[in-house]
């Protein structure tokens, strides 16, 4: 996808977001944990974070580094304007950037950071193995990067029903969605980035919405949907339908339809 195209449906989203983005918000607070247990307050000067969102993961990690200097890079002009506004509101001050993060990072000065988070993010990096590179030069030397990501599990089930749905209606099938790259693919690109002691984990979160147009409707709610939008007019109505018809017979139960996440979280280490 085109950057000026994530960035304007994110921004559109903002308001939105935080009331449907239930596991990004999971996935601040274990990141805030992982991060709390691996860093020393009184050493952790300079921060980083790269796509703030809303501020969820920021207002957790800001409030604990209260003595550090907090810098935000966000792509979306709404959900920075957001984050602003909600910090605002708990008494935490950040430095605000509104960038892409994967060239923006290049331009700025070595080994001055010393710690970068991100949540929910990297997945929309067009060039991870450069940006990462980028990452571990402006840290310190064995500085901290925690992340989390989404992984290639991620909304299973509605592949598998668009995959269905293509058959049934003797189209070839193509990927609607992003294509998540997997907790070994993480590793290597880290290692590959020179970066070392290198952590990562894998969890399931499943949620259940009551019907599929509900869930599309949640994705849709936190500026995510563009991803998964494939052609256009009467062709694309049949294969959404198809879809929804799939998706609810297969694999509805009393409670609704799942829906699961694989969330990948990582820590590693910048190179001496």
């Amino acid at each position: 996808m085109q950057k000026r195209a994530i960035s304007s449906r994110f921004s559109e989203k903002a308001v939105s977001y935080e009331k449907y983005a239930l596991v990004q918000k999971k996935m601040a607070d274990h990141l805030s944990q992982m991060i709390t247990e691996i860093t020393n307050e009184n050493e952790v000067r300079n921060i980083l974070e790269i796509g703030c969102g809303t501020g969820a993961l920021t207002r957790v990690i800001r409030s604990h580094f209260s003595a550090a200097h907090y810098e935000v890079v966000e792509i979306a002009s709404g959900m920075l304007e957001q984050a602003k506004n909600n910090l605002e509101q708990h008494g935490l001050i950040c430095s605000f950037s509104q960038a892409d993060a994967e060239e923006w990072v290049w331009e700025q000065q070595a080994r001055s950071k010393d710690l970068i988070v991100s949540g929910a993010c990297f997945q929309w990096f067009a060039k991870p193995a450069h940006t990462l590179k980028g990452l571990g030069r402006i840290l310190k030397p064995r500085a901290p990067l925690v992340f989390s990501t989404f992984g290639p599990d991620t909304f299973w089930e509605l592949h598998d029903s668009f995959a269905n749905a293509h058959a049934i209606l003797g189209e070839k099938g193509v990927r609607h969605g992003l294509e998540f790259h997997s907790a070994r693919d993480w590793h290597e690109l880290l290692e590959q980035a020179g970066f070392m002691d290198i952590e990562v984990m894998r969890k399931y979160e499943r949620l259940t919405y009551p019907g599929v147009r509900d869930f599309l409707h949640a994705v849709k709610a936190v500026g995510a949907s563009a991803s998964m939008e494939q052609g256009s007019g009467l062709g694309r109505r049949k294969l959404l339908a198809e879809m929804i018809r799939y998706y609810e017979q297969t694999y509805k139960r009393e409670t609704g339809i799942p829906v699961t996440y694989e969330v990948i979280y990582v820590r590693a280490i910048s190179s001496r």
